[in-house]
Order: C-alpha cells, then structure tokens, then sequence
C-alpha cells in the first residue's frame, strides 16, 4: 500500500520518516518544497499538488495547520478529493473544528472516499518517537483498514465515535491541558512569592495530589528559563483555545474558566511572547510579582 502525506511540516515530517522506516512506500507533498527534501533522500517520491497525491496513493493523510487550509487542500481546486478515486481512504490528522471535518467528510463521500478525522497529541517529540496518542473520528470498518498505518505513526490508537468525534475529543484534551498549565503557572508564581524554592516546589507536587502532565512535561524549562517554542508556541495555543471557544459557542456550553484563560494567554501574546513556548505566561505573574520562578 502506498500512503500518501500532504503537509510535511513540523509533524507530517515526522509522520513520514516513521512510515519510511516501517518499509512503506509514501508519497509526499508541502507547498514548501524545502519540508520534504529529507524524505526525498530517505527514499520518498514527490507530487506536484494534492491532487496527485490522492491519485498515486492509497490512504492519504493531511496534516496542515489551519482550518481553512484542511478544506482547501482536500476539497479545493487541485485538492485531494480531486484526484482520490472512489474507495481510497482520507485521514485528516490536522486538529480543526469538528464542524469542518463533517464538511469534509460530506464532499468525500459523494465522491466515494473514505474519510476519517485522527488528530494527535503529544506533539513532535511523540511524533518522532511514534508514540503518540490519536483520536480517530469515522466508520469503525474504515478505522479497522487504516488503523495498522496508523499504529506505525502512535503506538495509542483510540476509535472515539461517528466522524468529528476525534476533533472533539482533541480539543477536550487541549482544554484539560491549557487550563492545567496556566494553573501550574499561577501555582508556581504564588509558591515562589512566598519564599518556597520553586525546585522543591515541583519536586512535592509531581508526587501529590496536584501533578499533572503540564507539571511533569513543562516545569523543569520554567525552571531554567527555557521558553523556546521549538515544540510549541503561545500562538498555536491561543488559536487552540480559539477552536475550543468556538466549538463551545456550537454546543450552548459555557466555558467560564476557558475563556479567562484565553484573555490570559492574549495578554502574553501582547507581550510578544507568541513565538515563545505557552508555558511563556508565567513570565506576566513574574512581572507583576517582581519575581523570577527559577532553580537556586
């Protein structure tokens, strides 16, 4: 079988290097062609357009970084769907809103794709080592065809309902994770204000009742003053919790310490922080505090 990959950025790359060493044939394709020119080497074939990767592979999977931009590559001119022929397999591992992938999902089944929404968690050092979690959104039967694809690209693999489930689910766990981390953010800030060494700090909360993934992944580059947005950056999670506001708003469900979070990291990004990590935020507490929440 051979998969084929449109968006060979920061996790597409990724994605495809693991499929490569699988021994899986892909064919590859970014509107910066410089994305892809190490896949080339590793034995990857090129396309010219989106469209012909949905005509020369077999399962096709997206990974973009916009809403906007998973309609257009898959169901514009010269997207996906454009040349995909009825019974190919479409997975979208973009995270988007789920109203868009039930879109998509519409346009690929009048023309006989198969369609399934999988974004991911755990970002490029997941993607990298293959260990990532994927919600997978769609037909169970299309799920059970492309999940041993998928498995080379997680080693977590979840079928979590009917198509968009996966994207709901996605921005769920974005909630959880943003909330998490302003709240270890604040945390840290209070603790430190109070004279408490913020090493020891971290080292009594990641054993009692307030660890939590943020504290466990993000804390120790707070500590030494690493804010470096190579794996994420305060701007893709300000457009998360745009999505999940947006979602909310679809559903009629309040968000009340979400949206006060969304103002919080808005004011970070004012800052200029928003091409640094989110866990930047803390950086507004240590201003107004006159602190700095760093190992002694």
């Amino acid at each position: 079988m051979k998969i084929g990959i449109v968006g060979t950025g920061r996790m597409g790359n990724l994605f495809s290097q693991n499929l490569i060493k699988a021994g899986l044939q892909i064919v590859v394709m970014d509107v910066n062609e410089a994305a892809y020119q190490n896949l080339i080497e590793l034995g990857a074939e090129a396309a010219r357009s989106p469209a012909e990767v949905g005509e020369r592979a077999e399962l096709i999977i997206t990974s973009l970084p916009k809403n906007e931009i998973v309609q257009e590559v898959i169901t514009g001119k010269g997207g996906v769907l454009e040349g995909a022929k009825p019974g190919k397999i479409l997975v979208d591992m973009s995270t988007t809103f789920p109203l868009t992938t039930r879109w998509i999902g519409k346009e690929a089944s009048e023309k006989g794709v198969n369609f399934l929404d999988a974004p991911v968690s755990g970002g490029p050092k997941g993607a990298r080592e293959g260990t990532l979690a994927i919600m997978v959104g769609g037909d169970r039967k299309i799920f059970q065809k492309a999940k041993s694809i998928l498995q080379k690209i997680g080693s977590r693999v979840f079928y979590v309902g009917e198509l968009g489930a996966g994207q709901s689910l996605k921005l769920v766990n974005n909630l959880i994770y943003n909330l998490n981390r302003l709240a270890m953010a604040e945390g840290l800030a209070l603790g430190t204000k109070a004279g408490i060494d913020p090493k020891t700090m971290v080292d009594v909360i990641g054993v009692s009742t307030g660890n939590s993934f943020a504290l466990q992944y993000l804390a120790q580059n707070i500590l030494r003053g690493n804010f470096e947005g190579t794996e994420s950056s305060l701007k893709l999670a300000c457009k998360t919790l745009r999505l999940i506001s947006e979602f909310a708003d679809e559903l009629n469900v309040p968000l009340f310490l979400t949206n006060l979070a969304k103002q919080i990291y808005n004011m970070a990004k004012a800052k200029g922080f928003e091409e640094e990590s989110p866990s930047s935020v803390i950086k507004l507490y240590e201003e107004i505090l006159g602190i700095q929440v760093r190992s002694r």
